[in-house]
């Protein structure tokens, strides 16, 4: 095990932020490192600490370790068919665009779509970048949108992107808003309530929410904005992820969630399921999680693979280290857990200007930590 320099941690990353806030391309953002359970890093930048942010694709991580609690309560299988739960799920199609852009339907799906490949973005559920899925999500509207029995209802009548099981390409919300429909028919129990009940409160994090509270609404991070020239801040309204309602429990996108809170749940990861003497989750479920499935596409050096919920790093040819496992957020946010250094890290914030997983910002943040090791 490597061990972190405080002091060079210190200076690599404040370095870089105030850097980062005076060229506008960062605005108030909130950063916590640990190692080996303690706290070496914990700064805000621009802002007050323990304001909450929207978590956007950060959800993603929170939800597969709902569906792997519900597998360790036997109410499902990541083998089972989706359609076991969700009837119409049994009889897809793949589709594609027509000359006018109108999506048809190409052929009969071979393999029907299983709750792991909801996890590891082999479903082919609105999973591409200007085809059938990109327009049929364009197409759904409030009424479809307002809860999720609403949205897995839509998607049962959706064509694919591609084959399940065949290849592999980002579902934004799609795949794991059936996830976590799937959970509230096994359970029983609204997917807000599942989360609070199962996994944050045996952990005692009160900062994590899909509905937060008029406190919680004071503390929310305002959105950050930047044209080249001139930084703004806005207040986007009582709602978490690109307009949706409160109502619609966002199995992708929908948490929002202060730094200290999400580092807690890190720290979770990192100790196999545990916290504190706690356990939300088992060993194995944590194992499955940090699995590299299939790879990422477009990544060069076959780095980054997907596990269930998160980004696996691979191999030894990128900036952390193999084995490393996290996610980011259409934000900006980002996290990573690294089970051989024993360190978390998290970085908040909200960003219209730089977000998403291939934000410069978080390739930045995580060669700040790689050049801080003793």
């Amino acid at each position: 095990m490597r061990i972190l320099d405080s002091g060079l941690l210190y200076k690599n990353i404040t370095g870089r932020q105030k850097q980062l806030m005076e060229t506008g391309h960062v605005g108030r953002c909130e950063i916590i490192v640990r190692q080996n359970g303690t706290k070496i890093f914990h700064e805000s930048f621009g802002c007050e600490k323990n304001l909450l942010y929207r978590l956007a694709s950060m959800t993603k991580p929170v939800t597969a370790a709902v569906v792997l609690s519900e597998v360790q309560r036997g109410r499902l299988s990541l083998e089972d068919k989706v359609s076991k739960f969700l009837k119409g799920f049994a009889d897809q199609y793949v589709g594609t665009l027509d000359e006018n852009g109108n999506v048809i339907p190409k052929e009969k799906v071979r393999n029907e779509i299983t709750v792991k490949m909801l996890l590891n973005h082999t479903s082919g559920l609105l999973s591409d970048i200007g085809g059938p899925g990109e327009a049929q999500e364009r197409d759904m509207t409030a009424e479809d949108r307002k809860n999720l029995t609403a949205v897995t209802n839509y998607f049962e009548h959706v064509l694919l992107s591609f084959q399940p099981g065949e290849t592999a390409f980002y579902s934004a919300t799609g795949a794991f808003d059936a996830a976590a429909r799937i959970v509230e028919l096994t359970s029983g129990m609204p997917f807000n309530e599942y989360i609070d009940q199962y996994i944050m409160k045996p952990l005692g994090i009160s900062d994590i929410t899909f509905v937060p509270s008029e406190e919680q609404w004071g503390r929310m991070s305002q959105m950050h904005y930047f044209d080249g020239q001139k930084v703004w801040y806005e207040d986007t309204g009582r709602t978490i992820f690109e307009g949706f309602p409160l109502t619609y429990y966002c199995g992708g996108a929908g948490l929002a969630g202060t730094a200290d809170a999400y580092s807690e749940f890190a720290e979770m990861l990192l100790n196999e399921g545990g916290l504190r003497g706690t356990a939300v989750l088992e060993p194995e479920s944590v194992r499955r999680m940090k699995t590299p499935y299939v790879p990422i596409s477009g990544d060069r050096n076959d780095a980054q693979w997907w596990g269930l919920g998160v980004r696996v790093i691979a191999n030894d040819r990128y900036t952390l280290p193999k084995g490393c496992f996290g996610w980011s957020g259409a934000y900006g946010s980002h996290f990573w857990v690294d089970p051989e250094n024993r360190i978390t890290a998290v970085y908040m914030k909200n960003s219209r200007y730089d977000g998403g997983a291939g934000a410069q910002s978080s390739a930045w943040f995580e060669e700040d930590v790689a050049h801080s090791f003793q």
